[in-house]
């Protein structure tokens, strides 16, 4: 497939080359992949092997993207090896293992191993050390000793600024936002939670199956939060995981299940259904105020 843009085949070989993984006199072939918020393209080298490079706009975008994947890594997590970033003034570059697509037995049982291993250790402070993004979104971070100031301060009001300063929300959907998040996260007890890891922003797009059956997880928005935020964002769009699953991944993380797992998930998807909303507008308004009078409000 062409090129969409070639200016980016000479920022990426010379973001390549910054990196160490180009010699200048070496022949390589780049070609456009894909996109979504951001293009993709595959780099091929004369020995056969191959790199994705992802071309952002924000330094710190590639930057966050890395350290998360790094992370992830780190607590077992199966995630395409991350080689570097470079900044190149008005774009910035990340580069990681190609991952061929294809199938073969094992992905759902390698993507259940990978979520026990990023849920089972426990930290003690909810939050990240830094500021990263969720989409092309800024998202904010810091340590909080609790789970209601973290999702409060953090997730749910400056999603919730954000749509009204764009008037995408009315003043009952967010007052509404607020009553489900008062009641409900009391309810049912996050703060007597300790705080894992998580991906951040785990849906079915953001999870790539390997022709080695292997599930590699990309694109994160990582910190430390409830294992359940991850697993609802899943249902979102079509998870390849049942309720089952889920349940079991929780308990064998040493997480309680203070009622019915079913019941809370749509609780969860209110932070990403508002996420959708900056990002793509008022069309999934309809979804948010659906979630609202499920729990009795709006």
């Amino acid at each position: 497939m062409a090129l969409t843009n070639i200016r980016n085949e000479e920022l990426i070989r010379d973001g390549l080359e910054r990196l160490g993984l180009l010699s200048p006199s070496k022949k390589v072939e780049v070609a456009f992949h894909s996109s979504s918020l951001f293009e993709l393209y595959s780099v091929s080298f004369r020995d056969g092997s191959r790199v994705a490079v992802k071309v952002i706009p924000k330094k710190e975008m590639a930057e966050t993207e890395a350290e998360g994947l790094e992370q992830l890594c780190r607590l077992g997590v199966r995630v395409p090896e991350c080689f570097g970033t470079v900044d190149l003034g008005k774009v910035s570059l990340l580069a990681m293992e190609f991952v061929e697509i294809g199938s073969g037995a094992g992905f759902r049982e390698d993507l259940i191993a990978s979520l026990k291993n990023l849920y089972r250790r426990e930290f003690g402070s909810w939050g990240w050390k830094r500021d990263n993004f969720v989409g092309s979104l800024p998202q904010k971070n810091g340590w909080f000793s609790n789970f209601d100031e973290f999702f409060w301060q953090v997730r749910l009001k400056p999603q919730l600024d954000l749509a009204q300063g764009r008037k995408l929300l009315t003043e009952k959907d967010i007052q509404s936002v607020r009553n489900v998040f008062e009641k409900f996260s009391i309810e049912w007890g996050f703060n007597r939670v300790q705080p894992r890891l998580i991906h951040g922003d785990l849906w079915s797009g953001n999870i790539l199956q390997g022709k080695n059956g292997h599930a590699y997880l990309i694109d994160p928005s990582v910190s430390y939060s409830h294992p359940e935020q991850d697993l609802a964002m899943l249902q979102l769009f079509g998870s390849p995981l049942n309720l089952e699953e889920m349940q079991d991944i929780l308990s064998t993380s040493g997480l309680d299940d203070p009622g019915n797992l079913k019941d809370r998930i749509q609780f969860w998807q209110i932070y990403p259904i508002l996420v959708h909303i900056n990002l793509f507008g008022a069309s999934y308004l309809t979804s948010l105020r659906h979630i609202l009078r499920y729990y009795g409000a709006n």
